[in-house]
């Protein structure tokens, strides 16, 4: 925003008419130079501008915050200094200073108005409402990013007729569950999003008890959207002779009524139906490509791990000829910058630049980890203002950051996902891979494949199989010839654990 230039020489050193247009008005609209009479009494005029001084020093505070709600609230209060000035000079002021304040008033409110006009006053009364979400899916206007993995899914799903379902593979807190519960504010009315997280429906027994469930969901699902008609399923139908004929039936009786409407069924977890119908399932997924054959109106999201996708060519060959795979990695650095700074719309703490970058950096964009900083910043900020009574400034700097990323508790909050990745790389194949974690932790610079072979504890033939998974999961990436890990806080998380390790 455009600062209007404040001549703060004294006026008694002006001459006469110096600076004045011809009509007696300053040559540049902003230039307070004017021609006083004699007389003319200065007080009046000095305190104005040491009013438009603090008004000055608000619009900095606008310019260096990053919360919206720190913006909004310098931004009224320099509009409420305007009107304060405004009125001290048409009661104290005299002209003709009077005439050239007036118009620099006026020029400041249009500016601020341009700016964002009036907005709410942020007050803060008690703690901050902590908005970054550690163990639930991100939804509403907490969930960021992901635009082009739903670009994506509306390229596939926007045609009419025979569309693919979906796999959404990755890590564990990558954001896939956020991604599904989101579905239903991109694609409007004339779709149906039907949640199916096999980790709340629990354990089942057999494809008869799995399948009542599916139909259970669906039709709460169209219920629940005043779709009408539909009888809800009998488990009674749902025997293991009968199971898959009362499901097709149950999807025939939905063809009469959904009145155009596209399902999409999103099933979240599904390493945990792997788990339990292991031998059921390859019969199963033939039995769902048939029902996309069949109704091309029901479409299915998957979502698992990394694994999941790998196993396509075993049995889950019969489906995935109909069925597209599409990677869930790490958040867009842009995208991780506005979790960051502004994770809600009204969210009133602000942060350094330096700490924002290095947030970014010890994360690469991985959604749970932004989070998990993030909480752990307002949680200790609530935990110094509002239990131990300091008055402390309503920014974050890299003082506040070094402080939660030293706390015991830290990585035990993060353990979660850090555990997950090093579970998944201790019971995945090539074998090795925890080992060449732990001989990389010391490095954060990275080794080359030279000097990781030698800092191995044994030599491992199956060393570049072993590297190129850890990549393909995101463990690791290489760059320059040189492997290191893609999160820096999961490099620190592996070396702590060898320093824990060695001191037992």
């Amino acid at each position: 925003m455009a600062t209007p230039r404040i001549s703060t020489t004294s006026p008694r050193s002006r001459h006469a008419g110096e600076g004045v247009g011809g009509e007696g008005h300053p040559a540049h609209p902003n230039d307070l130079s004017v021609a006083p009479s004699p007389t003319h009494d200065f007080a009046a005029t000095w305190a104005a501008l040491g009013q438009l001084g603090q008004i000055v020093g608000e619009v900095r505070t606008y310019l260096d915050s990053t919360s919206r709600a720190n913006k909004q609230g310098a931004l009224l209060r320099a509009t409420d200094a305007l009107t304060r000035l405004g009125q001290a000079v048409a009661e104290r002021v005299v002209a003709p200073d009077s005439h050239l304040l007036r118009r620099i008033v006026r020029q400041w409110q249009a500016l601020l108005i341009a700016e964002g006009g009036v907005v709410g006053r942020a007050l803060q009364v008690g703690p901050v409402d902590n908005p970054y979400i550690l163990n639930n899916p991100a939804e509403g206007s907490r969930f960021v990013g992901r635009e082009d993995v739903l670009r994506r899914l509306e390229e596939l799903w926007s045609p009419q007729g025979v569309v693919p379902s979906v796999l959404l593979y990755g890590h564990r807190r990558m954001g896939k569950t956020s991604i599904l519960r989101n579905l239903g504010q991109r694609f409007g009315q004339q779709t149906l999003i039907v949640d199916f997280n096999l980790q709340m429906v629990g354990s089942v027994r057999d494809e008869a008890d799995l399948l009542f469930q599916l139909a259970i969901a669906i039709y709460d699902a169209c219920a629940g959207q005043g779709l009408a008609g539909l009888a809800e399923p009998r488990e009674a139908d749902f025997t293991s002779d009968h199971a898959y004929m009362a499901f097709r039936r149950f999807l025939r009786r939905l063809e009469g009524l959904r009145a155009g409407r596209r399902l999409i069924v999103t099933l979240d977890e599904f390493e945990l139906l792997e788990q339990q119908l292991a031998a059921e399932l390859p019969r199963l997924l033939r039995f769902w490509r048939g029902a996309f054959q069949t109704f091309p109106w029901l479409v299915l999201a998957f979502a698992g791990l990394h694994t999941l996708e790998e196993r396509r060519r075993d049995y889950w060959d019969p489906l995935f000829g109909s069925v597209t795979a599409i990677k869930v990695s790490f958040l867009a650095r842009g995208a991780a910058r506005r979790l960051i700074v502004e994770p809600t719309p009204d969210f009133d703490l602000d942060y350094d630049e330096d700490v924002v970058t290095t947030m970014l950096d010890l994360t690469n964009g991985q959604p749970f980890l932004v989070n998990l900083l993030g909480h752990a910043l307002v949680s200790r900020f609530n935990q110094r203002s509002f239990e131990e009574g300091r008055e402390q400034e309503r920014r974050f700097h890299m003082a506040d950051l070094e402080a939660v990323l030293a706390a015991p508790n830290f990585f035990r909050d993060g353990d979660a996902y850090f555990s997950g990745i090093w579970h998944q790389a201790q019971h995945s194949a090539p074998a090795g891979q925890p080992a060449i974690l732990s001989a990389l932790a010391p490095h954060a610079a990275g080794l080359t494949r030279a000097q990781l072979a030698a800092a191995l504890p044994e030599p491992n033939p199956e060393l570049d199989g072993a590297l190129a998974k850890l990549n393909d999961h995101d463990v690791l990436i290489v760059a320059e010839g040189r492997y290191r890990f893609t999160v820096e806080l999961m490099r620190r998380w592996v070396a702590r654990r060898e320093m824990v390790d060695g001191e037992r």
